[in-house]
């Protein structure tokens, strides 16, 4: 049971309501995790101006990968499950997606591995090394290497708020 409700647009505060109302009609459904964050509406507010931000400038397929990668290391099934509906939107298949191994070659190309290593260190060790950065960067700018940082960390905040909060899936 989730340590804290889910909140309904009516019993949201004044200044979370517009967020929740934005996000319904964005996804044509209410997610556990807004409706919850909308007890503190401007951690709310933060966490979905971060999400639009990450929508501009880096391929969404990259921007999934990382993002699904991120959530099945820490084994979020809340995030897992709408970013994988994401990641297949993106253009990733359903064997990529069951198999986020770094070493499957015949399954990822060398850019899609270049963004796993990266989402996988940055995670498992809150650190990445030179050399994948140096990876990305052949076919990365500056700007979308720091939308892929957001990215990755985005998944892990979520990840750490969907486990403290036990967030359920609807």
């Amino acid at each position: 049971m989730a340590y804290a409700q889910p909140l309904s647009i009516n019993e949201a505060p004044d200044e979370a309501k517009p967020i929740l109302e934005a996000i319904e009609e964005k996804f044509g459904q209410s997610m556990n995790i807004f409706s919850t964050l909308a007890h503190q509406p401007d951690v709310l507010g933060g966490m979905t101006q971060i999400n639009d931000g990450l929508q501009n400038d880096l391929p969404a397929k990259y921007r999934e990968l990382a993002y699904y990668k991120a959530s099945q290391l820490n084994s979020c099934d809340y995030c897992s499950h709408y970013h994988r509906q994401a990641a297949k939107k993106a253009g990733l298949s359903d064997q990529q997606l069951d198999s986020m191994n770094v070493s499957s070659g015949d399954l990822f190309d060398e850019k899609e591995q270049a963004v796993l290593k990266y989402a996988e260190q940055l995670t498992t060790k809150a650190n990445v090394d030179a050399s994948v950065v140096k990876e990305l960067k052949l076919f990365l700018n500056e700007k979308q290497l720091v939308t892929l940082a957001a990215a990755v960390a985005l998944a892990n905040f979520t990840n750490r708020i969907n486990h403290g909060l036990d967030i359920e899936l609807p």
